[in-house]
C-alpha cells in the first residue's frame, strides 16, 4: 500500500523524519512528484497519531519546496500502477494547483465577539436578547469585513468559513506573512471587545483541492 502526503515541485531532498508508522519517505516521480511511504499492512490503530505524523511530513515539506500541495490524511493507493493512473488523470489539475500555491503559505484568522455577546446576555427578555444579539453580530460583521478586505488585498486567495464566528484562511506569499500579521495585530489592538486569533503559517491545505 502506498500512502501519499503531498505533491511538490522543485524539491531536492526529503524531510529528515519518518512518515506514518515510522515508514521512510520516498519520491514518486511521474507526471507530478508525490511524496509517499510504502506499507505492507494498514495503519496501526492510532488515527490521531497517524494524522499527526502525516501533518508533520507536510509541514516539513513546506519548508523545503517552493510549492507544496497537501493531500488529505488517509489517501492511499494499492500500488505504483494505481497511483500512476490517478496522477495521469489529474496531472493538469495538480500542476495548476501547484502553480497557484507556489511561494505561498496559509494563514488562518478567527474573530469572535465574546465581549459583544456578553452584552446580549444582559437583556431582560428572550426577545430583547435575540434583538440585541442580532444587532451585535451585524456590528461585528461590519467591523470584521474591513479586516477581511485588508487581508484579502494582501493575499493571493482566501476562503471563508461560517461557523458562528468569522473564520478565514488566506493564501499569502511568504514574503508578505509579516505584513498580514501586522494587519491582524493592529486590528486586534483597535478592537479589544473582539477575540482575534491568527494562526500559521501553514502548508496551504485550503487552496489545493486536488484530492
Amino acid at each position: 500500500m502506498i500512502r501519499v502526503y503531498a505533491f511538490v515541485s522543485d524539491v531536492d531532498r526529503l524531510p529528515a523524519l519518518a512518515g506514518v508508522d515510522g515508514a521512510p519517505l520516498e519520491r514518486h516521480d511521474g507526471d507530478v512528484v508525490a511524496i509517499v511511504s510504502r506499507h505492507d499492512r494498514p495503519a496501526a490503530a492510532d488515527p490521531r497519531g497517524d494524522a499527526v505524523a502525516h501533518g508533520l511530513v507536510v509541514e516539513a515539506l513546506a519548508g523545503l519546496a517552493p510549492a507544496v500541495l497537501p493531500v488529505r490524511f488517509g489517501e492511499t493507493f494499492r500500488d505504483d500502477e494505481a497511483l500512476d493512473c490517478a496522477l495521469r488523470a489529474r496531472s493538469d489539475e495538480i500542476c495548476s494547483a501547484l502553480a497557484r500555491v507556489r511561494g505561498c503559505v496559509e494563514v488562518g484568522v478567527r474573530v469572535a465577539g465574546s465581549a459583544l455577546e456578553r452584552g446580549a446576555e444582559r437583556a431582560s427578555t428572550g426577545r430583547a436578547y435575540m434583538a440585541t444579539r442580532l444587532a451585535l453580530l451585524a456590528e461585528r460583521d461590519a467591523i470584521v469585513h474591513e479586516l477581511h478586505e485588508r487581508l484579502d488585498a494582501a493575499a493571493r486567495a482566501s476562503v471563508q468559513t461560517e461557523r458562528g464566528a468569522f473564520e478565514a484562511s488566506y493564501l499569502v506569499e511568504r514574503v508578505r506573512v509579516g505584513e498580514v500579521r501586522a494587519v491582524v495585530d493592529r486590528f486586534a489592538a483597535s478592537h479589544p471587545e473582539l477575540t482575534v486569533v491568527c494562526t500559521g503559517p501553514w502548508a496551504p491545505y485550503s487552496f489545493g483541492g486536488p484530492t
